[in-house]
């Protein structure tokens, strides 16, 4: 082929090449290089998941609603019984962490019907890596508030009942410097100054009504409500001295005896814990109700007028709608109007929250700040008590319920030294346990179950009063007899007097004439 090539055009092609090579290493030394490929160094250590902090100020939060800082130590409370045995790796529980998803809990279980108690021991639920400082300040505030022991000798069932609302099955009391549990106390059937705190009646039985400031229920059917938020089942019997009586046959009472002249926020509060949102029935008195029904007579109630600034109303209103959206996924009619009350209501207490997360010692009626300690426990505990039960799910984590939780938490924890009034301090518990139960239904559920579980000395039943609830119900009966003669003289009295007075009005009129 070489041959052929004639000496000029051997000559060009050699110019080529040279050319092209010395164009070649020129680009190499002078131009910049094309792109590369990224290669992985082994021996670099896998970088580490950060957590990152968002303020309120990132999400644009008004100042009243600011993330407080967290920044007390919590120590972990005393009722959670780890097993080595029973302890699983790291590993493991990373890996079953990440294979079961866990689904959105039904922010208000329903109550079981039996009584009886597993006996075997629970096991603890997985705990997470990253663990919340507002759940560990929580806990102590609660494990805190355990040590306030009251005592069956001294203090009045009104003051003890309100124990059990707020720690439920894990409420423990002194008798005979012995730690009982509180609910098996009271289902032997105590006594208070010569007055039993169950009675029996004919339709079933129920609390003592209210005698005197702090002493029964002072409120229709409100131990029955404290035992529906505990969770106490249909068929827990209590003894009443004549006999033996159960929740069912208080519901069966409180069925017969609800009436529009009596307050029945505490009738609806324990109705919507255990029964269906369709429920009706016939009184005593021949009415018919449902408790759509109770849901309308309550609406009635102004709540800047009633009791505890109305948050225990709205509590009810707030629990029988969810009651009924857990079975309607629409809201219509009654419930819509009293889910709109509700969330009216809720917005009234952020828009008058103060700056250190605590709401307005007024309630709904207007802002204001209250420096005593009882007074901001009492008055922020109801309140967030209500807020705890009217928030959807998603909106427990928004910046100014979190400063609020934070503010009861802090505060029982700080003054755990100092007497609080019960009432509202077993309020202000009791919101933050249904904190607990919304925002870690796993964790709270094992510890109810631990509770139920966990053996305490055996109560010591008071001697019974036999024939209570007849001589009781005699009184009230001639009570009421007295009631409605005095009702019927004041009635004929007034009637008489404008008789009269319009028998003197037209004898003036005609001996006018005369003058």
């Amino acid at each position: 082929m070489n041959s052929r090539l004639t000496p000029d055009l051997w000559m060009k092609c050699s110019t080529l090449v040279v050319f092209a090579t010395v164009f070649q290493l020129t680009c190499n030394l002078w131009g910049e290089s094309g792109p590369k490929l990224l290669v992985p160094d082994l021996g670099q250590k896998t970088g580490e998941i950060k957590q990152v902090n968002v303020t309120a100020e990132d999400n644009d939060a008004p100042l009243v609603a600011r993330k407080p800082e967290f920044s007390i130590e919590a120590r972990k409370p005393e009722l959670i019984a780890e097993d080595s045995a029973d302890k699983k790796t790291e590993t493991e529980t990373t890996e079953k962490t990440k294979k079961e998803s866990v689904p959105e809990p039904k922010p208000f279980p329903g109550i079981a019907d039996s009584s009886k108690p597993s006996m075997k021991k629970p096991e603890p639920p997985p705990v997470p890596d990253i663990v919340d400082p507002l759940d560990k300040l929580v806990d102590e505030a609660i494990e805190v508030s355990h040590r306030r022991m009251l005592s069956t000798e001294v203090h009045t069932p009104w003051q003890i009942a309100h124990g059990i609302l707020a720690l439920r099955w894990e409420y423990t009391l002194y008798q005979n410097k012995k730690r009982i549990r509180a609910i098996d106390w009271v289902s032997t059937g105590p006594n208070f100054r010569g007055k039993p705190w169950f009675i029996t009646t004919e339709h079933g039985g129920k609390g003592h009504p209210f005698t005197e400031p702090y002493a029964f229920e002072g409120h229709p059917n409100q131990f029955l409500a404290f035992y529906g938020m505990a969770g106490v089942p249909l068929d827990h019997k209590i003894n009443t001295g004549e006999k033996t009586i159960t929740i069912a046959d208080m519901i069966r009472n409180a069925k017969a005896e609800v009436n529009t002249d009596e307050e029945i926020t505490w009738t609806l509060w324990a109705f919507s814990r255990y029964l269906p949102w369709d429920t009706e029935w016939v009184s005593e008195r021949n009415e018919e109700w449902s408790m759509e029904k109770l849901v309308r007579v309550q609406m009635q109630s102004e709540p800047t007028r009633s009791a505890c600034g109305g948050t225990h109303g709205l509590f009810a209103l707030a629990s029988a709608v969810n009651c009924y959206a857990r079975d309607q996924k629409q809201l219509r009619g009654t419930w819509l109007e009293a889910s709109m009350r509700v969330r009216q209501y809720a917005e009234y207490a952020r828009s008058m929250q103060n700056r250190d997360g605590s709401f307005s010692s007024k309630y709904f009626e207007g802002p204001e700040y209250a420096s005593d300690v009882n007074k901001r426990v009492s008055t922020t505990g109801h309140t967030l008590e209500f807020i705890m039960e009217a928030l959807p799910q998603n909106r427990l984590n928004e910046p100014w319920v979190r400063s609020a939780v934070y503010r009861i938490a802090t505060d029982l924890i700080e003054y755990k030294k100092q007497p609080l009034e019960p009432g509202g301090m077993y309020h202000a518990i009791d919101s933050l346990v249904i904190y607990r139960e919304r925002t870690r239904p796993e964790y709270a559920k094992y510890l109810e179950e631990l509770a139920k579980t966990k053996e305490f000395s055996e109560p010591v039943p008071a001697e019974p009063i036999v024939g209570y609830s007849e001589r009781f119900e005699q009184q009230q009966n001639t009570a009421q007899q007295n009631t409605a003669q005095q009702y019927q003289h004041q009635q004929q009295y007034q009637q008489n007097n404008q008789s009269r007075d319009y028998q003197q009005a037209r004898r003036r009129g005609l001996f006018s004439r005369f003058r």
